[in-house]
Formats: structure tokens, sequence, C-alpha cells
């Protein structure tokens, strides 16, 4: 079982150019990639996106590439206006903030635009893409791969505390039955003290109210959501043993595990039982929390 997140970064040199690879891995319930390479490398984006998209099992990743260039004479200036006008609200919001606290009125100039990095940036020509990707496509790998590392480790820590939960969910359903047989006892007599005050009122066989009370008992009857219970315990616990991605499957589980214990809820009539069944959602609703970061 592995996070969804997770940051590898690796260092190289692609047709002579040094380059940084830098990955960053966060929660997403699908596939979300978006790449950032270097300015004229546009034939490389295909490529780098299969690369990443055969790695991910589920959740976004932004790759970001930056190269130095080799050579002044390879690479002429262009304009980045996506950085541009992130910068251009960024600092329109620091103006207010200053007028506000202030009274100073200040304005975002085109000097302040184009000294931020990423503005204003030199288009690094490919001669040879085949050769780039060649180079590029090992630096990806290798970041993807010590982002891996990060995503196991923290996939470790995430079973432990998830384990030690489902322990805990497994001992509250132990209590529930250890606690049925006594409250549903308390519970028919009396019921049938109330039934022998209505006997004396109304012509009713003993069998008839033999009868109705076994209905009633069966309808209380929770076996079946405390197997199923303990079989989605089990289930859950052989999934997070896996390496491929499972965190929709797990997360199935839980909303499964609710049903039963809302289910047992409905039926109970035991203060007792219905204060565990509280304790149980809270619990399995903590596991929900973490299995939001599980691939």
């Amino acid at each position: 079982m592995k996070s969804m997140t997770g940051y590898g970064r690796a260092q190289g040199r692609v047709t002579g150019r040094d380059v940084t690879v830098e990955v960053r891995c966060y929660n997403h319930r699908y596939k979300d990639i978006k790449l950032r390479l270097a300015h004229g490398w546009t034939a490389l984006e295909v490529p780098a996106e299969k690369l990443i998209r055969a790695w991910l099992g589920r959740g976004r990743v932004e790759c970001q590439v930056r190269s130095a260039n080799a050579s002044a004479g390879l690479a002429r200036p262009e304009l980045n206006m996506e950085a541009a006008g992130e910068y251009l609200e960024l600092f329109g919001s620091l103006a207010r903030e200053v007028e506000r606290q202030t009274g100073l009125v200040q304005k975002p100039s085109l000097e302040m635009l184009a000294r931020a990095e990423g503005v204003v940036v030199l288009d690094e020509m490919l001669a040879d893409p085949a050769a780039a990707w060649a180079d590029l496509g090992g630096l990806i790998e290798a970041a993807l791969e010590q982002a891996q590392q990060m995503r196991r480790a923290e996939g470790e820590r995430l079973a432990e505390e998830m384990e030690k939960r489902l322990d805990g969910v497994a001992e509250l359903a132990v209590e529930v039955r250890r606690l049925l047989p006594k409250e549903n006892q308390a519970l028919f007599e009396r019921m049938g003290e109330r039934v022998q005050t209505l006997a004396a009122k109304v012509d009713v066989t003993q069998e008839r109210l033999a009868q109705e009370v076994a209905i009633l008992a069966d309808r209380m009857d929770v076996t079946e959501e405390l197997d199923r219970m303990d079989s989605h315990l089990d289930q859950f616990k052989k999934l997070m043993t896996r390496a491929d991605p499972v965190g929709r499957e797990l997360d199935f589980l839980l909303q499964e595990l609710n049903r039963e214990v809302n289910t047992l809820s409905s039926k109970t009539r035991s203060a007792e039982v219905l204060k565990l069944a509280v304790t149980l959602k809270a619990e399995i609703e903590k596991i929900r929390e973490q299995i939001q970061n599980v691939e």
C-alpha cells in the first residue's frame, strides 16, 4: 500500500545542458498530471506525460523540468504570459494590502513583472528531441523512484495506524456480540411483562403471543451484520498488503462497514449497543480520513 504524497528530485545533463527534475505528488481522486518543461521542449511533453501516467495509479503529480542554458547563442527570450498573469494578480493583492494598511497607492510595474522569475525566459532550441528524451526520460524515472520510496514509507506508516484502528473496530464488534444476549434477554423480559398486561385485556392465545415475540426477536437479530463486519475487516487487512493501488477498494469496504453499523443501530433497542455503534461509526470515519491519502 502506498500513500499518494511524495517528493522526488534528480539532476543530470540533457544534450549538454544541466537539468533538474522535481516531482511532487498530492492527493487526488483520479489521475491528474501537470508538466512544466523548459521552454522550447514541447516535443518532450507527450513522452514525459506517458511515462508519468504509466507510473501513477491514482493522485496528482506535478513534474517540473528546469534547464540551465549551455550557451546564450542557442537561446532567445520568450514571454511566459501565464506566469506574468499570476505575478500580476499577486502583486495587485500586495498593493491593495499596502494601501489598506498605510494609505500609499502602489501599482505593479512592467519592471517588476519582467524581473519576476519565469516571466521572461530563454527558449531553448532542441536540435535532437529523440536524444534529449533519451537523457530526460532517465532523469524523470529517477525522480519518480525517489518519490515512490517516500510514498511507500508513508504508506507503511498509514497501514500501521489503520491496522490499530481496525483492531479497535474488531474489539468493539466483539463487545457488541458479548452484550447482545444479555441486552436482548432484558428487553424480551420487559416485552413479556407488557404482553401479559395486554393479554389480560385482549383475548389473545399464548401461542400467538409467542409467535409475535419470535418474529420481533428475528428482526432484532444482528448476527449477520456482525459476521459481515468481520469479513470486511479481514478483506481490508489483506488489501493493505498489496503493492498495487487499493485506495478505491478500501474506500468501498469502509462504506460497507458503515452500512452494517447503520443496520445494527436500526435493529437494536439497547442503549449500550447503540453507544458502541456510535463509537464504531466514529472509528470508521477516522479510517476514511486516512484512506483519502492512499493510492
